[in-house]
């Protein structure tokens, strides 16, 4: 399986490209105004965009996606739960990036438990709502990847003191969805470094439910 990631943005936010090398991916989280890096290796590996995902919708991890909707042509999938964050991310452009974006509607919504399908692989979208209240994970178990959005990272978890969030529920989701995924799950967070969630039952404080 082809994951490749670029950090982008002041939060140096991950965009993923994942998928078959030399064919279909996903593009996920799209998380830049300037996309140009990311465009130029899909052309250069012959890579060919079938959806654009996104984990949830703060404006960092959705500063690209209508034009990377426009470059490709493809669909935009998240969870319905997204929509306010969504729609309040063109505010917080100009905030946090200074920067005027335009964030259209979903063509699609994302149900937990889907499987979205790229090539041969199948990804189990997850419904982790806490740090976002549509939160997503994408759940290939063959391949033993999970892309945790802004969930669970190295050593810490997602945020809970921003607009939507709420700690409980992410407790909740951390606890009850990705505690039972096996110890060898690769981990590709959206900002920072991959893991395991064998390495995140070890170090992570506030992920050792296992140990309560």
């Amino acid at each position: 399986m082809l994951i490749q990631s670029f950090s982008m943005n002041a939060f140096d936010t991950n965009t993923y490209i994942v998928g078959v090398p030399g064919g279909d991916v996903l593009l996920i989280d799209p998380s830049s105004t300037d996309m140009s890096p990311v465009y130029a290796y899909i052309a250069q590996n012959q890579l060919n965009v079938t959806a654009i995902i996104n984990t949830h919708c703060h404006i960092d991890h959705v500063l690209g996606n209508d034009d990377a909707r426009e470059t490709y042509g493809v669909a935009l999938y998240t969870h319905e739960n997204e929509l306010p964050v969504l729609k309040a991310a063109p505010e917080r452009g100009k905030a946090f990036f200074g920067v005027t974006v335009t964030c259209r509607e979903p063509d699609r919504y994302i149900k937990n438990d889907e499987e979205i399908k790229v090539g041969p692989y199948r990804f189990t979208a997850l419904l982790v709502p806490g740090h976002s209240p549509g939160s997503l994970c994408f759940y290939e178990p063959r391949e033993g990847v999970l892309i945790s959005g802004d969930t669970l990272f190295a050593g810490s978890i997602g945020r809970t003191d921003l607009p939507y969030s709420n700690p409980a529920d992410l407790q909740r989701a951390l606890r009850e969805v990705l505690w039972p995924l096996p110890d060898e799950t690769t981990v590709y967070p959206g900002h920072g470094v991959d893991t395991t969630i064998g390495e995140e039952r070890q170090v992570n404080p506030f992920f050792q439910f296992g140990r309560v």
